[in-house]
């Protein structure tokens, strides 16, 4: 008669150091989906209340959370005061992703005038430069639900690069590149009436 013998071993599984370290090196470890950043360059006379007004009107429209982060003043010099204004608008358009557009507005050599309006009344202008610095971005996980751990932080990454990767760059980033930035970038340059009065991307990715 034969007798077989069968050992079974049990263990207990301890996480080593090995899942404390940085998240592996995936082709895609940014969360963030950056578009490329736009300028505007304008000199002359514009109402700076408008501009504002506009601007956010535009971003409530859009859904969009808007508001000034940062306004900086400096002591007018020889040619006319300095100021900078950062301003930023959010859209949480699913639980996992947003829209983000930050803009950096500069003022400098600039000075209020007084202009006569076509029905006589008067109104205060600014009349010097401008620089406008338009930048947005798609940002994935934004509530940080999945920087617990090195673990979680691999997960995300293979996940962006083979599992959502076509949908970040086809459908979510076009979204926000084609009809909210571009369109922002387009409408400011309008407002101020410069040359460039046409949105020539009004027809990509659904635009109307």
């Amino acid at each position: 008669m034969l007798v077989f013998y069968f050992y079974l071993e049990t263990f207990k599984y301890i996480p080593s150091k090995f899942f404390l370290m940085k998240p592996f090196p995936f082709a895609y470890v940014d969360v963030k989906s950056p578009a490329d950043t736009n300028y505007i360059q304008y000199k002359g006379v514009w109402d700076m209340q408008d501009l504002y007004e506009f601007v956010a009107s535009f971003f409530h429209g859009q859904k969009f959370k808007f508001h000034e982060k940062k306004y900086i003043y400096k002591h007018p010099g020889p040619f006319g005061a300095d100021v900078k204004h950062m301003w930023q608008a959010e859209r949480n358009v699913e639980d996992y992703y947003k829209f983000v557009i930050d803009i950096f507005l500069h003022t400098y050599d600039t000075h209020d005038i007084e202009v006569v309006m076509k029905n006589g009344s008067k109104k205060i202008f600014t009349k010097g430069r401008l620089r406008i610095q338009l930048m947005g971005k798609v940002e994935t996980d934004y509530e940080k639900r999945w920087d617990e751990n090195a673990f979680y932080a691999n997960l995300r990454n293979f996940f962006h690069k083979y599992v959502i990767w076509k949908k970040i760059e086809a459908f979510w980033w076009d979204n926000m590149h084609y009809n909210v930035f571009l369109k922002l970038h387009s409408l400011i340059k309008e407002r101020l009436k410069m040359e460039s009065e046409a949105y020539e991307h009004r027809y990509f990715h659904k635009v109307r």
